[in-house]
């Protein structure tokens, strides 16, 4: 599949009212089953540009934008998993969308399996793209890289910053990571949404995955990392590269393969695959994504 295949109509922009905020939304319409996108933390609804139309017509997929990202609304409240899922409910109800195929990204497979515990009525399927995350361990096996990305400086133009999450976080720049870039509001209001935000990492951190109280079924796509997409800048004459890939195979793969088991132990329905890149790889893979995706929802 080409490039320009890949791209559709554009989607059309909604703004839903919830308690408290504002949400947008974009809606690429269609008239088969309702997918629902919600994005990780620190990114809107924008970022499924390029994933959305590989997924193909037989869907009518929304991606929603949360409190206190891109175009949302930033209320002084409301900043926990559970508040975030009532959220997605309801921009269900304002959409009039009974029932419907959940995929969450990061922390966005947080705000669906909090969805799907407290309303299994409303979720036929959950897809989780790197999200089988044991947030109480970040920070620990962060710590032991051997290699770390430079910090970026508060002071960074539009370019750097630009430069710099293009090297160290999304390992490219896309149309979605473009659109995604240009929702951001000002410094000021960002700086004060990631003090918001500290509340919601704060419930992830303390809650636990309600797998065992999934009912429907659940697919897990995770990224197979490599030093090549985990470390790109490493050149492969980096003396550091023995150390990162002694960091990767011994510390953080074990640990992510942790929660992949007990995601398989604990969901009723699991199933988990792997798909080659980075935490981002629905942005490097999108077909591959997609298919995956479409092959677990008309099959589960």
């Amino acid at each position: 599949m080409t490039a320009g295949a890949l791209r559709a109509a554009e989607p059309k922009a909604w703004r839903v009212e919830v308690e408290g905020a504002g949400l947008h939304l974009l809606d690429w319409g269609g008239h088969g089953a309702p997918v629902l996108l919600l994005p990780g933390m620190g990114q809107s609804a924008h970022i499924f540009r390029t994933l959305v139309p590989a997924l193909g017509g037989r869907v009518r997929a929304v991606a929603v934008t949360p409190r206190a990202h891109g175009e949302s609304d930033t209320p002084e409240t409301g900043y926990t998993l559970a508040a975030f899922a009532a959220d997605v409910l309801a921009v269900m109800d304002a959409l009039e969308i009974g029932r419907a195929a959940v995929v969450g990204h990061s922390l966005g497979g947080a705000v669906a399996s909090r969805l799907a515990a407290d309303a299994p009525e409303r979720v036929s399927h959950l897809v989780y793209l790197d999200s089988l995350t044991d947030y109480r361990g970040v920070a620990r096996i962060a710590s032991r890289a051997p290699v770390r990305p430079p910090v970026l400086p508060a002071s960074a133009s539009d370019a750097i910053e630009r430069a710099w999450h293009r090297t160290f976080v999304y390992g490219l720049w896309n149309e979605a990571v473009e659109a995604d870039w240009r929702a951001r509001l000002e410094a000021a209001v960002r700086r004060h949404r990631h003090e918001l935000l500290a509340g919601l990492m704060d419930d992830a951190v303390h809650a636990r995955e309600p797998f065992a109280a999934l009912r429907c079924p659940a697919l897990a796509l995770m990224a197979r990392e490599s030093v090549a997409t985990r470390f790109p800048w490493l050149k492969p004459d980096d003396p550091r590269l023995p150390a990162a890939e002694a960091w990767l195979r011994e510390v953080r793969t074990p640990w992510r393969r942790a929660s992949a088991e007990r995601f398989r132990r604990e969901a009723a329905h699991a199933r988990v695959a792997e798909v080659a890149g980075n935490h981002f790889f629905f942005l490097s893979a999108p077909q591959r994504t997609a298919a995956e995706i479409r092959g677990f929802l008309h099959s589960a």
